[in-house]
């Protein structure tokens, strides 16, 4: 009896564990899906003016130049703004997994989890200003951009 216990505990593989995904990553996969639409706007704004594979009919039209330029900012930002939002995810993520492993109250590992964990607050507080700055940035750009559109 003894034996088929054991033989049974080898059979079990932790990669097929199913666990529920948490309410940042939730939110996250919904702020992907959200930068994932954005983007198609953008893509699609810019086809509408001009289809794919059709683009010498805009050959010097200042209007779908500056549709592009705004397009290509727009998009830049984007993908910072996602770089950064995964960047504090994946820290706080570190973080809570760090915590709970010190829960388990093994001294060997104490140090090592309090250093990473250490590091990982002092990411996520770096990202979080940049990802500020960021945002402040992205606001200026825009109202450039806004400016610039405004006759007179």
């Amino acid at each position: 009896m003894g034996a088929q216990m054991l033989q049974e505990s080898m059979d079990w593989d932790p990669r097929y564990i199913e666990g529920e995904l948490s309410t940042s990553m939730k939110i996250y996969i919904l702020f992907l899906f959200v930068v994932c639409v954005v983007t198609s706007v953008r893509l699609i704004r810019v086809w509408r003016a001009a289809r794919p594979f059709r683009l010498s009919r805009q050959a010097g039209n200042p209007a779908y130049l500056r549709l592009l330029q705004a397009s290509g900012a727009s998009l830049k930002q984007w993908i910072g703004f996602t770089f950064l939002t995964w960047g504090v995810v994946a820290s706080v993520g570190l973080h809570d997994f760090c915590e709970g492993l010190l829960g388990e109250k093994r001294t060997a590992r104490a140090l090592i989890l309090l250093t990473i964990q250490d590091f990982s607050t002092t990411l996520t507080m770096t990202l979080l200003v940049v990802l500020f700055s960021f945002l402040v940035r992205w606001h200026m750009i825009s109202r450039i951009e806004h400016l610039g559109h405004i006759p007179g």
